[in-house]
């Protein structure tokens, strides 16, 4: 039997739903199981996120190994003998490898999020009442995924 989600959880599905849907706040809450009220307080927080959540993966592979190379050249275009990073650029750069690596990593609930909308929004072309069955397989198996998040 499937465990229920506690509060973080719900408000972490509450916050990709919101992102990544057109969803009312209203719809959100039936979804999540939580109140309208508790999902507009919310949301009041994740209002600066939306631009944020715009950019993809790739594009924030790009930027990152963009910063990562201009930290380089930096380095490089030192006179010979100075061309070391220092301690705080070698801390940059570990972060910046980090967050390479965590951007290539598995796919995260957001990535599968915007996944599941996209072969919806096919689905839902073809077949509506498929497209309700397998929404709610992918909001059962998100729930899942938000569970291992914890």
């Amino acid at each position: 039997m499937a465990q229920e989600l506690d509060n973080k959880q719900k408000k972490e599905w509450a916050k990709l739903l919101f992102l990544t849907t057109d969803l009312t706040q209203a719809e959100i809450a039936t979804k999540v199981g939580v109140s309208r009220i508790t999902v507009v307080r919310w949301a009041k927080e994740w209002e600066g996120l939306k631009l944020n959540f715009l950019q993809t993966r790739e594009a924030r592979i790009k930027s990152t190994l963009m910063q990562l190379n201009e930290l380089d050249e930096s380095i490089a275009a030192r006179e010979q003998g100075a061309r070391y990073p220092t301690a705080k650029e070698a801390d940059i750069r570990r972060k910046l490898t980090a967050d390479l690596e965590a951007l290539e990593q598995e796919a995260s609930v957001r990535d599968i999020v915007n996944v599941s909308r996209g072969i919806l929004d096919y689905i839902r072309g073809l077949d509506l009442e498929k497209a309700k069955i397998l929404s709610d397989y992918f909001d059962s198996y998100i729930q899942e995924r938000l569970k291992w998040v914890k």
